[in-house]
């Protein structure tokens, strides 16, 4: 009875601490996406042209971006808790600035900072739910994490709106309490949290040495399955990016649906992702296979992708943006998998690695796909104004092609796992 107690304790904890990281996701993420409903009021305040805001706005993804590999590598050194608890402050600190901030270059400076501090959220997050709960829930508490990154967005548009409506149009009040509210989480995190349960049994056996962040990058490229899983990841994410932040409604608008109607069935791309991280997470862990998922969804994201850019009925387009969204939610199970490839030691750089190479290629294909619409409209003598549908194809055609890449890689390359790691050597008990 008093170990049945003992672990109930233990798990309230872990629930506890993982709340707590998740809740600087949450902030994170807020953070990250804000800017775009308070546009008008910054670029006035500030006195910013177009050009600046959107450099403002792309300050932030750069740094985040860069951040994710050394990030790994430094909560595999130090541990979440010291650099949970810093990152918050820094990233406390930055929202403070930047509500004070009444020129183009403080402005950049405190983006950086929060972007730098950003960083940190999601892997530690993702270590913390590794460390303090059982390896088979990791599929599903990885896909739940990305879940919450989705409905992020949402906080951040109408609510914040009607927030900013309600203080007569305050921005820099907002960030005064967006500050206030990093303060009081940053300070039940250095009181809370801590790395992983005590007297923790050590599963793994090996020396207790301390890999050099070359060390740990050589140590995950030199498993191939690393590299398969990453090229994986990121194609079936990037039509999230490509259609979401980029090219989607304007798209949609081509054929001849109102901006209002391509706006809303875009945003069903959020559905679909948000309810496809958890629950296919949770049904792999239960029948402890990977491999057939990441087929599935990468399958799924041909077929809808194609149904995307060629039907124009709206329910079968709303259709397709579900499914679409689900299928790239695949890219959540990505996480799970590169665990059950690296050891413990180099955990934190594999996921940081994984993030990181998901939002860069995130960045390039989509700017990719700008380039070739830019050369469709120059070939037909064409500008923006008076683009068509046709500009359109040829550059969001590299979706389906983005997502028959991931299928032939998870088909031929990638390797099932059955849910459990592929290097840890575990004691054996008679």
């Amino acid at each position: 009875m008093k170990m049945k107690n003992k672990n109930k304790k233990i798990l309230f904890f872990a629930i506890f601490i993982w709340s707590l990281a998740i809740l600087f996701f949450f902030y994170e993420y807020f953070l990250r996406v804000f800017l775009g409903t308070l546009a008008s009021n910054i670029i006035f305040d500030l006195k910013l042209t177009a050009e600046q805001f959107s450099i403002l706005c792309a300050s932030y993804y750069f740094i985040y971006a860069l951040m994710q590999i050394p990030v790994g590598f430094l909560i595999d050194r130090f541990g979440v808790r010291v650099l949970l608890s810093i990152a918050i402050f820094i990233c406390s600190f930055g929202v403070f600035w930047f509500g004070f901030s009444h020129s183009f270059f403080t402005a950049i400076v405190s983006r950086l900072l929060i972007g730098f501090a950003s960083s940190f959220a999601f892997i530690s997050m993702l270590v913390l739910a590794y460390n303090w709960f059982d390896k088979k829930y990791f599929g599903f508490l990885s896909g739940f994490s990305q879940f919450l990154g989705a409905v992020g967005p949402l906080l951040a548009g109408a609510p914040l709106a009607f927030l900013l409506s309600l203080m007569n149009d305050n921005w820099r009040a907002i960030q005064f309490y967006l500050g206030m509210f990093g303060i009081v989480l940053g300070s039940l995190i250095v009181l809370f949290v801590r790395n992983k349960p005590k007297g923790q049994p050590i599963k793994l056996i090996y020396l207790d040495y301390k890999f050099t962040f070359r060390e740990k990058i050589k140590s995950i490229f030199q498993r191939s399955q690393n590299l398969w899983i990453i090229i994986y990841s990121s194609f079936t994410y990037v039509s999230l990016p490509l259609l979401a932040a980029y090219w989607g409604t304007s798209f949609l608008q081509s054929k001849d649906l109102e901006k209002s109607t391509a706006a809303f069935i875009i945003s069903i791309l959020w559905v679909g992702y948000a309810l496809g991280c958890p629950i296919i997470g949770k049904i792999s862990d239960r029948i402890n296979r990977r491999k057939p998922f990441l087929i599935i969804c990468s399958l799924l994201g041909i077929i809808f992708s194609l149904a995307l850019l060629f039907l124009s009925n709206i329910f079968l387009l709303s259709i397709s943006c579900f499914i679409l969204g689900f299928s790239s939610a695949g890219s959540s199970l990505t996480f799970a998998i590169i665990t059950e490839n690296n050891i413990n030691k180099v955990h934190g750089t594999s996921l940081g690695l994984n993030n990181g190479l998901i939002m860069m290629i995130s960045a390039i294909l989509p700017s990719f796909a700008s380039s070739i619409i830019q050369y469709s409209l120059r070939s037909h003598d064409r500008t923006f104004a008076n683009i068509e549908h046709i500009d359109f194809l040829s550059g969001l055609s590299l979706m389906p092609i983005a997502f028959f890449i991931a299928f032939i890689v998870a088909i031929f390359f990638i390797k099932e796992t059955y849910c459990r790691s592929q290097v840890e050597i575990y004691k054996i008990s008679n």
